[in-house]
């Protein structure tokens, strides 16, 4: 209870004297036993009901000041227990108690507020949420990153970036709506169709990888043992000694490229930790100086900020980083004024650029190049592109052509910012 029983009592005393006292003053006007008297007392019971006022004022302008700082969430608000009356100090004592109560109360709210936030960012999904005004009052990063933009205030901004991008064709879009608290909110789950497609797709070769290799080494290895115990032979002529050593030699050859196929079917899950990438990528532009300096090759390095950290496995994103610059400089084989610029931005999610200026790839192979197997180059293995896709989406990333045309390719990884 906010008023303690000894106000209600001062109360009901006050009211008490007043009438005793009005009524008395006015029993003695109205017989006409005491003008004075009765005048006196009127003037008391007047004074009376101002003190009551007065003492009431002071409480409610209390209890007023209570609920404003409760409606403007301001827990800071203490009221004096000591040097007051008795009374106020019992009314300030329960003010206190119910201000500390809302305290703990919003710091719990906030707690489960934060561990739902961070849930939902943890969610694959893209998850919008928006009111009965069209204001989106949510949204996880993995929806910002799968429409392509930073900031989305209203359902209205959303159907237009979706009709004007074209990217609705690329995504599945679900929507539910649910009523809280009396008010209809909206909730959009967004999923990439291309990400579902190549997660079953990585999974299908990897399991063809396991057999294959599994199945090619099992028979490649009795034929090498079998080669190099009949090359040991003392009375082989040397004819039969060099066919044993051209099968010794190409079965080995036969076991080292299966043998890199292997990385598609074990890949192991990253070990996270916390780097520093700006560093990590001007440790590879060292160790390419000398490459970019033969091919006559400009690189930039470009950040923003200038340092970066990130959670993630430094030694595959090494891989998948060097992979990349590697195959942009191949792209450049031959042209005099090459150019590869490295871009990282930290915002909201992380985004990495490998842009060269070389030919660019065709439309048509385009959709190809991630697939494991797939290359255009004479003696390429067709793993690169494919594993370095699968890294990038162990680190709950993205790697995609954003751009290719004569003349500026650009490679994009985007991963989560934690």
């Amino acid at each position: 209870m906010i008023f303690s029983r000894r106000i209600y009592f001062i109360i009901l005393l006050h009211i008490v004297l007043i009438l005793a006292t009005a009524g008395a003053g006015l029993w003695l006007i109205l017989s006409g036993t005491g003008y004075i008297i009765g005048s006196i007392l009127l003037l008391c019971s007047l004074f009376q009901i101002s003190a009551l006022t007065r003492r009431l004022n002071i409480f409610n302008r209390k209890i007023k000041l209570f609920f404003d700082a409760v409606q403007d969430k301001d827990n800071m608000l203490y009221f004096p227990e000591v040097n007051v009356s008795k009374e106020q100090e019992q009314l300030n004592r329960s003010l206190n108690r119910l201000n500390d109560l809302l305290a703990r109360t919003k710091g719990e709210n906030q707690k489960q507020e934060h561990f739902y936030r961070s849930l939902l960012e943890e969610v694959p999904s893209g998850v919008l949420a928006w009111d009965a005004s069209g204001r989106i009052i949510t949204a996880n990063s993995a929806a910002f990153s799968l429409l392509k933009c930073n900031r989305l205030y209203t359902e209205m901004q959303l159907a237009q970036l979706l009709n004007a991008t074209g990217i609705r064709d690329s995504l599945s879009i679900s929507r539910k709506e649910m009523i809280l608290e009396g008010e209809t909110i909206t909730i959009l789950s967004i999923k990439d169709i291309g990400d579902e497609l190549s997660d079953k797709e990585s999974e299908s070769w990897s399991k063809l990888t396991h057999v294959l290799t599994h199945e090619i080494m099992n028979t490649i290895a009795p034929i090498i043992s079998l080669s190099q115990t009949l090359s040991a032979y003392p009375d082989i002529n040397e004819k039969s000694a060099r066919g044993l050593r051209i099968i010794q030699t190409q079965s080995e050859r036969l076991m080292e490229f299966t043998e890199s196929f292997r990385h598609l079917s074990y890949l192991p899950h990253p070990e996270k930790k916390r780097f520093s990438l700006t560093d990590m990528l001007r440790n590879l532009e060292e160790l390419l100086q000398s490459d970019f300096r033969e091919r006559g090759i400009h690189f930039v390095l470009q950040s923003t900020p200038d340092s970066i950290e990130t959670n993630g496995d430094a030694n595959q994103l090494s891989q998948v980083f060097l992979n990349l610059l590697k195959n942009a400089m191949q792209a450049l084989e031959g042209q005099t004024e090459g150019r590869i610029i490295l871009r990282l931005q930290q915002a909201d999610r992380l985004l990495i650029e490998i842009e060269d200026n070389g030919p660019g790839i065709p439309e048509e192979i385009r959709e190809q190049i991630f697939i494991p197997f797939f290359t255009t180059k004479a003696e390429g293995s067709g793993i690169g592109l494919s594993l370095c896709k699968q890294i990038i989406r162990q680190h709950d990333g993205h790697l995609s052509i954003r751009k290719s045309r004569p003349g500026q390719t650009i490679f994009s990884i985007d991963l989560p910012q934690d």
